[in-house]
């Protein structure tokens, strides 16, 4: 049941994670606010999430390999949301000089190197692709070798607001298969829903079932010919994200 306090609703949310309940307590502003203000909340039901994935794979006998230092699976297309994407342009547009033109001009780098590639309008446009394509066009991209500009000696720079995608990416494989980004070598830890995937199909246009992400990489250039969606009700966006979670599989 929600509860309401100087101005805030909580609602206790519980759903079926793997063989077990999870229950958690989402705290948003009961008026209206812009989507990506909605980011920390569904953060922290992310990783609420992926505690209990981890949980169940250690019942198995299984440990999470990723560690600090490993940065193999930076070098993926990794999928934001659109809401991400605006997060992602936001936290360049806080960061101090001159670390923020050294990003930018990573960005940039990235965008040169797909467009010689011959990739760079495929990944402008992810949601027009099939499975197999995307699977295709994900392999060849992890061939490039791009780190992701918030990489830095191996490591994620931005932990604390990195995507949901990155949250719910982990391994339980030796870490040296992720530089074989393989069936064979890379065993993920099984994530039975995923948040992203609900954030990606409460993004602008999408239809019943339909997602709408944007390659972390391309962030950048997506927030400059995209305007943040206006302020809506938060609890109505929280509602909709949890319903379209509830439908969601494992992939975009």
């Amino acid at each position: 049941m929600p509860s309401v306090a100087s101005g805030l609703l909580t609602a206790h949310l519980k759903i079926r994670v793997g063989e077990r309940p999870l229950e958690a307590d989402l705290t948003v502003p009961r008026g209206a606010v812009k989507p990506v203000q909605l980011l920390p909340v569904l953060q922290s039901l992310s990783d609420a999430v992926v505690a209990r994935a981890v949980q169940d794979s250690e019942r198995e006998g299984l440990a999470v390999s990723c560690r600090k230092g490993c940065g193999a699976c930076c070098r993926q297309v990794v999928p934001v949301s659109e809401v991400e994407a605006h997060h992602v342009g936001a936290l360049l547009d806080s960061t101090p000089e001159p670390r923020r033109s050294l990003l930018v001009a990573r960005f940039r780098e990235a965008g040169v190197r797909l467009r010689e590639a011959g990739l760079l309008e495929r990944l402008r446009d992810p949601q027009g692709l099939s499975g197999p394509d995307r699977l295709e066009l994900g392999l060849a991209y992890f061939g490039l070798g791009i780190p992701c500009p918030f990489l830095e000696d191996e490591s994620c720079s931005i932990h604390r607001d990195r995507p949901l995608a990155c949250r719910e990416y982990l391994v339980t494989s030796p870490a040296a298969g992720c530089a074989r980004p393989t069936a064979e070598a890379v065993h993920l830890v099984p994530m039975p829903v995923k948040v992203s995937v609900a954030l990606f199909r409460s993004g602008q246009g999408a239809g019943p079932g339909e997602s709408r992400w944007v390659p972390l990489v391309l962030a950048p250039e997506w927030t400059d010919s995209h305007d943040q969606p206006g302020a809506r009700p938060a609890p109505g966006m929280l509602e909709e994200i949890l319903k379209n979670l509830a439908t969601t599989s494992a992939r975009p």
